[in-house]
């Protein structure tokens, strides 16, 4: 039965000594308690014994009069299915307090969190990469290519299936290279994530030889008959003494541009004629040991006025710090190589001109600093090589000074090493 009253009325109705009730509907009403709060009712019969119970809707004016008969109406559809709308809320309640505490703990242990931990470990703890530059560009790759798709989820919801989905974009788009770091870095993640026992295996696993393989870009270099002029045209550059130098050093010396770029005096042992680097400043993270030819210490004596009483050979007081790679680039510009040579190509420029002049490749790899696999025979080739390398490093050095005065033939060395 309807029963008519207005909001004026409700909100106009005074507490009393006692509790006393407003109907405002069939079995609906609203509770006027003597503390001034005023509380939306409903009498029922609970199933299955149909025993009278109060359902409690909730607080006037929280809850408006316009919305009450709609809310009363649905308590009643559960009353006629049998189904006790107080216990029922009770259960939702509880559901949705279970559903919230399991959306904090997938957020706590999302895909995106333990990455971020992973790479937290891995750069702060075990410091694995060399720079802060080097770790937070692993991290950004992480933010563009994973963590929209995979971020949110929780880590033990990231199965191979969706990992290979996702990283397939990146392939897509052309970039295997960044898929294949993507597919090392997930595998790491998932290993950190066993170890927590947050998962019981390693999802990305599941991915080996589903990733194509990078097509390998080599580095373009300068052919036999180019090198002479290339020295040439570095020397004739009026760009700076200083860089002019660094590229001459890396040319001599088979440097990768960072073991240039941050070469320190200190390093230099000049009585034994060799440049030792240690492991961290090494890519592959071995110490190398460079044999030193009359022309390369002849390099560094040209080089001493400018930076000899610095740290750093190749450094640059303007920005207080060794000059950039782009500084050394820049001079391949000026001389009209871009596209054509790089920093890096140089080193490809002497591996090719040792290996045509017959030295053995065993030398020449260690003379690289390239990643030898067999531990015991990377000992062998640091400790047995050095007095090879610096024969053929000087071999090298002559050769340079023979092509820069404008011979064109590497005489083939029939007894080389």
């Amino acid at each position: 039965m309807a029963v008519s009253v207005s909001d004026v009325k409700l909100k106009s109705a005074k507490p009393e000594v006692k509790p006393y009730r407003i109907p405002v509907g069939e079995n609906v009403y609203l509770d006027v308690l003597p503390n001034g709060r005023k509380v939306w009712r409903m009498r029922y019969l609970k199933p299955p014994a149909k025993k009278p119970a109060i359902y409690t809707f909730g607080d006037y004016p929280d809850i408006p009069l316009k919305e009450i008969n709609g809310l009363a109406k649905t308590v009643k559809e559960q009353v006629k299915q049998g189904r006790d709308p107080t216990a029922y809320r009770e259960q939702q309640k509880l559901k949705t307090e279970a559903e919230r505490q399991a959306a904090l703990r997938a957020q706590a242990y999302s895909f995106e969190t333990i990455a971020r931990e992973w790479h937290t470990h891995r750069h702060e703890v075990l410091k694995r990469w060399k720079s802060d530059k080097n770790a937070e560009k692993i991290l950004h790759m992480l933010e563009v290519n994973l963590f929209p798709d995979l971020g949110a989820l929780h880590i033990s919801a990231v199965t191979a299936p969706l990992l290979l989905e996702v990283i397939q974009k990146v392939v897509n788009r052309g970039a295997v290279e960044t898929a294949k770091k993507l597919n090392r870095w997930t595998t790491d993640i998932f290993r950190y994530a066993v170890l927590r026992k947050l998962v019981a295996h390693n999802e990305a696993d599941n991915l080996k030889g589903e990733i194509p393989a990078p097509i390998r870009k080599h580095n373009p270099y300068l052919k036999s008959d180019e090198i002479g002029a290339f020295i040439r045209e570095v020397e004739a550059d009026t760009g700076g003494e200083i860089i002019k130098l660094a590229i001459l050093l890396t040319l001599h010396c088979l440097t990768r541009t960072q073991e240039t770029r941050f070469a320190q005096w200190s390093e230099f042992d000049l009585e034994a004629k060799v440049w030792r680097l240690t492991a961290e400043r090494m890519k592959m993270k071995k110490p190398h040991a460079i044999p030193l030819t009359p022309q390369v210490l002849a390099l560094l004596e040209r080089l001493r006025p400018f930076t000899g009483h610095q740290p750093y050979l190749f450094w640059n007081a303007s920005i207080g710090k060794p000059f950039s790679e782009n500084a050394m680039l820049q001079v391949l510009y000026r001389l009209g190589l871009k596209g054509k040579l790089t920093i890096h190509g140089l080193r490809g420029t002497g591996s090719t001109a040792l290996n045509e002049a017959g030295f053995r490749a065993d030398v020449i790899e260690t003379a690289l600093a390239h990643k030898e696999e067999n531990a015991v025979r990377a000992a062998y080739n640091h400790a047995q090589y050095l007095e090879e390398r610096r024969q053929m490093m000087s071999w090298w050095s002559d050769y340079l000074d023979v092509v820069e005065q404008g011979a064109h033939i590497i005489p083939i060395r029939h007894n080389a090493l």
